[in-house]
């Protein structure tokens, strides 16, 4: 069977990082982490844990999520070197363990013309899951998240990544559905996000300009300026 590293970038998690461990030690045979050098106990309570390497670098903030991706990539090929797979997963994401299944068929049996898999995310209002942002099947919110580690797949952009120098895509509304809990975050977790993407937007002069700016960003941009990143 065909092996699979969670890879993801993580800051200041520790609200999260039980629950996110726990789902993720089901589907895994490796975890990657690159710690944004967490202050809150993040980084120390994987440092124990089986099959996790975990990291520590600046790379989201100075360079952005393109080349993050890009980084977990290699970092997961040299620390998982038999891995065929990675999928990336952030600490307000996870996966149904009636899902499970569906997603090891993916990986063990998808033919090799595809070395992408892309999930329908689903935008909660809440943990209890009593309302999302969007019905994801008539708005998926197709994420390409997983992909083979064997080939030159790589990301650009700095904020809202795109992926390049794949084969084709798997979309299927039948894939695994990642449930996003970003709303259901504290407010300052989700302030500390919000003033790290503006910055990066700004920061992104080649491809800044073909995206438009969050309802929010103008907000967030100035609270940057006066605050700097959390």
């Amino acid at each position: 069977m065909k092996k699979l590293v969670v890879a993801s970038n993580m800051k200041n998690e520790i609200e999260q990082v039980e629950e996110w461990y726990d789902f993720v030690k089901e589907i895994a045979d490796g975890v990657l982490i690159v710690d944004t050098f967490s202050t809150d106990g993040s980084f120390e309570f994987f440092k124990d844990k089986p099959n996790v390497e975990i990291l520590q670098s600046n790379i989201i903030v100075e360079q952005g999520y393109g080349p993050a991706r890009n980084n977990l990539r290699i970092e997961s090929k040299k620390y998982f070197p038999d891995a065929h797979w990675c999928i990336y997963l952030d600490f307000d994401e996870r996966l149904d363990p009636e899902e499970f299944h569906q997603l090891r068929f993916l990986k063990d049996y998808l033919i090799d013309d595809y070395d992408v898999i892309a999930f329908p995310r689903i935008d909660w209002v809440d943990k209890e899951r009593t309302a999302m942002a969007k019905d994801w099947h008539t708005n998926p919110d197709w994420q390409a998240r997983m992909t083979r580690l064997n080939n030159p797949i790589s990301y650009v952009r700095i904020l809202h990544e795109q992926i390049t120098g794949h084969k084709a895509i798997y979309c299927d509304l039948k894939n695994p559905k990642i449930n996003h809990f970003h709303r259901a975050t504290s407010p300052k977790k989700r302030d500390s996000i919000g003033k790290l993407c503006s910055k990066l937007h700004a920061d992104d002069i080649e491809f800044g300009k073909t995206y438009p700016q969050h309802h929010k960003e103008a907000m967030y941009y100035e609270r940057y300026l006066k605050e700097g990143l959390d």
